[in-house]
């Protein structure tokens, strides 16, 4: 009796990287918002192991050579599409500005390590809270750089929003009836570089508003990382370390974390609404707080978790407003 033919099989589920193209299939079935909720979702947790790597790594680098890392191991990562492009991907009528652009960023990159870092050891969950009031600063600076209409309302949820900032900023001062001690009341060094950071890249983001119609992303981001890996050559030979076999590997998985958190975010904000996925950029608050709590054994106190509710209040508030003024014309 001849034997019953088996039944042929799926050779696409077989097949060598199958899992990855199926991986890849499911992801394109999804919505875009959704799409872009778990690409922020993977920007939150790329930049806390970012940030977590920076924060071990400064105990024995400065935090300005690993600033100048991760902005030339960025320049190396886009040496592809430079070699494929060509000189033309540098071409601009506006380096000035471009200048000034990578000026904020390379700033904002240098105070954010350095707050974290051990000179000041800012717990990384009070440092994400504080980054929040980046939408509070880039108001400002569009509606006097940019010439952006800002109606009362916003005014109004700018300044809460910078409320916010000083409870975590001066909690013994503004938050005087809760019992942390006398040490509260002194201004935070650490979280004075936070804001300072929040502040640089809120200029950057607002200078890239004015440079995306004549530049593509990509554009951006390389002449970003070259200008950034300049700037840095500098104040890194100075700083120059070696951090042994070990701390190499670190500074690239810190480098990567970063670009990919970046890559996630960029590409987060291409698939979905932003009015529907900016607050999913404040997930980064719990993993900083986890990642503390792990790692370093801290917890965020009371007046970081009430600072950073009245700064994401403000901030969604703005959001809002700035989504429905997109629409037909309303008195802000």
């Amino acid at each position: 009796m001849a034997a019953e033919p088996s039944e042929p099989k799926d050779e696409a589920s077989t097949a060598p990287g199958s899992g990855k193209r199926g991986a890849h299939r499911w992801f394109a079935g999804l919505s875009g918002n959704l799409q872009g909720a778990l690409l922020m979702v993977a920007s939150g947790v790329g930049f806390t192991v970012y940030l977590v790597l920076a924060k071990q790594m400064s105990a024995t680098v400065h935090p300005v050579f690993l600033a100048f890392w991760r902005a030339a191991i960025g320049l190396l990562f886009t040496a592809p599409l430079i070699l494929r492009v060509g000189p033309s991907i540098f071409r601009t009528a506006q380096l000035p500005l471009i200048f000034l652009r990578s000026l904020f960023g390379t700033f904002g990159f240098i105070l954010s390590l350095i707050a974290v870092s051990d000179f000041f050891s800012l717990p990384l969950a009070q440092f994400n809270a504080l980054s929040f009031s980046r939408p509070l600063f880039v108001t400002i600076l569009a509606a006097l750089l940019l010439g952006e209409i800002v109606g009362p309302r916003r005014w109004g949820a700018v300044m809460v929003g910078f409320f916010g900032v000083l409870v975590m900023a001066v909690p013994g001062v503004v938050l005087f009836w809760l019992p942390q001690g006398d040490s509260a009341i002194s201004f935070d060094l650490g979280a004075a570089l936070a804001i300072a950071s929040a502040f640089a890249f809120a200029g950057a983001i607002v200078l890239v508003k004015q440079l995306s119609g004549g530049h593509s992303p990509a554009q951006l981001l390389i002449w970003a990382n070259l200008l950034s890996t300049l700037l840095l050559l500098g104040p890194a030979v100075w700083y120059w370390s070696d951090p042994g076999l070990a701390g190499w590997g670190l500074i690239l998985a810190m480098s990567i974390a970063g670009l990919g958190a970046q890559f996630c975010y960029i590409t987060a904000m291409s698939r979905g609404d932003a009015s529907f996925l900016a607050p999913m950029d404040y997930l980064r608050l719990p993993m900083a707080a986890l990642a503390d709590w792990l790692l370093f054994r801290l917890l965020p106190g009371v007046y970081v978790w009430a600072g950073a509710a009245i700064i994401v209040g403000s901030t969604l508030y703005i959001a809002w407003r700035e989504a429905r003024m997109r629409g037909p014309r309303r008195d802000d």
